[in-house]
């Protein structure tokens, strides 16, 4: 079934923390999937693989929790390479918000998450 999916990046000493939690839309809720990335390209191969959305802060995501997400269905979209940018900023420990991925099965997440930067050919895969 596909649904969103909110993407959490958190920085740890040398690497990033990627994990992705569906948004609960009353069926029963998929396991958060996670994988973590030492590289900034290939924590970006996986982002433009999921190619996100919007971008919601993390506090309302602590007080209402996945079900309120549905809403951001309607929100309008944000360019990739903005959001990226803001994913990837080094000056802030923990960003204060989390990205949400478009409509996604978890095989599609899962595939998304085994993206890494190629560094032979043209930079992406």
């Amino acid at each position: 079934m596909k649904r969103l999916w909110y993407v959490d990046i958190q920085r740890r000493e040398d690497a990033f923390l990627l994990q992705a939690s569906n948004v609960f839309d009353g069926c029963e809720e998929d396991e958060a999937l996670s994988a973590q990335v030492i590289d900034p390209l290939d924590v970006e191969a996986v982002l433009r693989a999921l190619n996100p959305i919007a971008r919601i802060s993390r506090r309302y995501m602590e007080i209402n929790g996945l079900g309120s997400l549905l809403r951001i269905a309607s929100l309008s979209k944000v360019p990739l390479d903005g959001l990226l940018a803001q994913a990837l900023e080094v000056s802030a420990p923990e960003p204060p918000s989390v990205l949400v991925t478009p409509f996604l099965t978890r095989q599609e997440v899962a595939a998304c998450f085994r993206r890494r930067h190629d560094r032979r050919g043209t930079g992406r895969k």
